[in-house]
Order: structure tokens, then C-alpha cells, then sequence
């Protein structure tokens, strides 16, 4: 059987060889039709997919809080329910909002400068945080900490660190007060820098800490005992049963829809970026639909031609054939024959149209070498991508040679020998 295929082989060569025109004008037809569609889809790929993994990677892109603080409750079964979810990559409880708000100052001030105070929202964070990503761990309290500790260890938007002057493994101290019995009570809290995020991750004046630390600082403003903090003025703290608010990250744009609309259905009112969202996916969907009308007419065009160029080919060998038939090869070689040559002719060209797409990528991510980073690409495709369009160029060149291939297998063989 190996044998017969290496034979049918060498003879489809040795005609292509021989009308070589021919056979080359048609490698480069399939490269004709084949090149502008990698293309399409290379700018597809890379420019709309880089679109849509910038988004991905912007964490404030995934953000689902809610609206009204306090119009719900969630209490630890929920958070875990909502972690297991697929969709979600991150959430985290939160406290409320004012009672978050902190001034920072440096504890070293650099000589000569003044007095620079920070106002800046405290937000707990914990490992898995997209926004703060391997520093959620530094300020975390350790695994074998007491019940109640707090870990002193803070990270900083690049803004607040830039305003205070300060960076990672400096120390600030965080103030806050307090009214209690008609009294304002300050307190003053050594911190650590953990960690200064990158500008993308937070725009802000944040101060990220772990749960335990933003709580202690809630329970100090409503007046308890925070023995954690220093102070053991005051009606003793309870571990929260509920929060009003949590922090939510989708595990991508295409899943805060699904999430927020399960909250909604929940009663949740939640804020996210669905607009924007929308708009990127919208674009991407409707690029999807251009290029599968555009495929589809090209494909039909190629098959129509394919179909064409091998029917005129075997007529012109029907002596050839009847010769080859009467010398031993059966009619299946009628169908074998024309689908040789056409796998053949595909895989020449879809080589060609992949170094055609290689030279215009090349071309195309040079004219927009300033607007992308580094691992980023206009056009591009990866090698299964590249690898499936020239298996789909091979089977749509055999399909209709092997159609036309059986409709020559009725060739009557004294006939066309008559005339030989």
C-alpha cells in the first residue's frame, strides 16, 4: 500500500513537473486567496486581542462593588459561595468606606523637606488580589500570628508612595482619631512598606493592608478596645459576623456581566465597567462576523475555482488517463490522481501564504511598534492557528478534485485510445 501511495506521488510530481507553469500559477492563485485572510485575521488576533487581554489585565476592568453601603449584608458563607464561583477570580470583605480613611506621613522625613501628609483610603487586601498580586502576602499577618494580630506591613499606590516621598521597606505612621465621650482621641500607628504597586494597578492615594489591620482601625473609630493597635480604652471589639461591602474581580471582562447580573438577581446593586465592556466586546463580535462573511465568500470562490482549474486539467489528460487504466491502474487511481495533485499544489501554497503573512506581520507591527508593548502584536497568529488554515486549504483543494476525479471515472478508455 506504501508503496502504491509513494508511486501515485511521484507520478502527480512528474506532471506537475511537467507543465510547471501551470502548477506555479496556481500555487500562487492559493496564495493570492489565502495571504489577505491570515492577514484579516492576524490584525484580528493581534490588535483586537490585545485590546481585550489589555482589559483583562486591568484589574479595575473586573471590578464588581456595590452600590449602597449597608443595603445588604454578606457573611461568610456568602464569600465563600461567590469564591467558588468559576467566574470569579478574587473577593474580599470590606469595611466601611470612611471608616477606612487614614493620614500617612513618613517616619524618617528626608532632610530639608517639609511636613507632607497623605490622605489615603485603607483597603484590605489578601493573596490572590489582582491589584496588589505578590504583595498581598508580604501584608498578610503570618500563619502562626495570635488570634487578633495585626500585621503592621502596608502596600502603597504609586501616588501615595510618590507624595510621601517613600519606598518599599521605608515606614510611615498612619494617624487616626477618634470622638469618644465628647474627647478626640488620636492614635498613631508604625507602618511598613511592604511594597509599592504599579502605577496601572491603582491610580489613586491607596494604603492596602490585610483585613485584620483595616478592621482594627474600624473598631478604634466606633470606640472599642483595640488591644492590637495599642489601645485599651473602651468597650472590647467582636469578630464581625457580616460586612457591608466586599471587592470583587471577575476572572475576565467577559465574566462581569454574568456575575453582576447573579448579584442583581440577589438583590445586590453593584457598579461595574459593563459599558466600556461592552463596547470592546461588541467591536470584537462584530470583527468576528466581517471576517466569517468575508471567509466564507472566499471559500466559496476558492472551491468554485479549484473545481474549475481540475476539470480543465483532466480533460486535458483524458488520453493519459485511459493509458494508465489500460496499463493496470485501477479507476480509483481516476480519483487518487487529481487529489495528489491537488494536496500537493495546497501545501505549496499554503507555505507560500504563510511566508506572505510572515513579510506583512513583519511590515505591520513595524508601523505600529510605538503603540504596542513589548509582547504585544498588531498582527500576528500563533502556529495552530497558521497550522489549521493550511489543513482547511488542503482539504478544500482535495474535496472538489476528488468530486471531479469521479465524475472521470466513467471515461471510456477503447474510446479515447481510438483516437490516439
Amino acid at each position: 500500500m506504501t508503496g502504491r501511495l509513494i508511486q501515485l506521488l511521484r507520478l502527480a510530481l512528474a506532471d506537475l513537473r511537467g507543465e510547471w507553469p501551470v502548477a506555479l500559477a496556481q500555487v500562487i492563485a492559493i496564495a493570492a486567496v489565502l495571504t489577505p485572510l491570515l492577514v484579516l485575521f492576524g490584525l484580528h488576533q493581534g490588535a483586537i486581542g490585545t485590546l481585550i487581554a489589555r482589559l483583562d489585565h486591568d484589574p479595575a476592568m473586573r471590578l464588581i462593588t456595590p452600590e449602597a453601603t449597608g443595603a445588604n449584608r454578606f457573611d461568610a458563607a456568602w464569600f465563600a459561595r461567590m469564591a467558588g464561583r468559576p467566574d470569579v477570580a478574587f473577593v474580599i470583605p470590606s469595611t466601611r468606606s470612611i471608616a477606612g480613611q487614614i493620614d500617612l506621613l513618613p517616619a524618617t522625613p528626608q532632610p530639608g523637606a517639609s511636613r507632607v501628609e497623605v490622605r489615603t483610603t485603607l483597603v484590605p487586601t489578601a493573596p490572590g488580589d489582582p491589584v496588589t498580586g505578590t504583595a498581598a502576602a508580604a501584608v498578610a499577618p503570618p500563619s502562626d500570628a495570635a488570634p487578633g494580630a495585626v500585621a503592621d506591613m502596608v502596600a502603597l499606590s504609586a501616588r501615595a508612595a510618590g507624595r510621601l516621598g517613600v519606598a518599599a521597606g521605608d515606614t510611615v505612621t498612619a494617624f487616626v482619631e477618634r470622638v469618644r465621650g465628647g474627647r478626640v482621641e488620636p492614635l498613631a500607628v508604625p507602618l511598613t512598606v511592604a511594597a509599592v504597586l504599579a502605577p496601572q494597578n491603582d491610580g489613586g492615594t491607596t494604603a492596602y493592608g490585610s483585613l485584620a489591620l483595616v478592621e482594627a482601625v474600624q473598631d478604634f473609630r466606633d470606640g472599642k478596645a483595640v488591644p492590637a493597635l495599642g489601645v485599651t480604652v473602651g468597650e472590647p471589639a467582636q469578630a464581625a459576623a457580616d460586612y457591608p461591602l466586599f471587592r470583587l474581580y471577575a476572572r475576565s471582562i467577559r465574566g462581569v456581566q454574568p456575575v453582576a447580573a447573579a448579584l442583581e438577581a440577589e438583590g445586590v446593586t453593584v457598579a461595574t465597567r459593563r459599558a466600556e465592556i461592552a463596547s470592546a466586546l461588541s467591536l470584537d463580535d462584530s470583527l468576528r462576523a466581517v471576517l466569517l462573511i468575508i471567509s466564507s465568500l472566499s471559500v466559496a470562490g476558492y472551491v468554485v475555482a479549484v473545481t474549475a482549474g481540475q476539470w480543465g486539467n483532466l480533460r486535458r489528460k483524458r488520453r493519459d488517463l485511459a493509458i494508465l487504466n489500460l496499463t493496470g491502474y485501477g479507476t480509483g487511481w481516476m480519483v487518487a490522481f487529481p487529489v495528489a495533485q491537488a494536496a500537493v499544489l495546497a501545501a505549496a501554497g499554503g507555505v507560500a501564504a504563510v511566508a506572505g503573512f510572515t513579510a506583512a506581520a513583519a511590515a505591520i507591527n513595524t508601523l505600529f511598534h510605538a503603540s504596542i508593548a513589548h509582547g504585544e502584536a498588531a498582527c500576528r497568529l500563533d502556529g495552530a492557528s497558521l497550522l489549521a488554515a493550511a489543513v482547511v486549504t488542503v482539504i478544500l483543494s482535495m474535496a472538489p478534485a476528488a468530486a471531479v476525479g469521479l465524475a472521470f471515472r466513467r471515461i471510456d478508455v477503447n474510446e479515447e485510445l481510438r483516437h490516439v
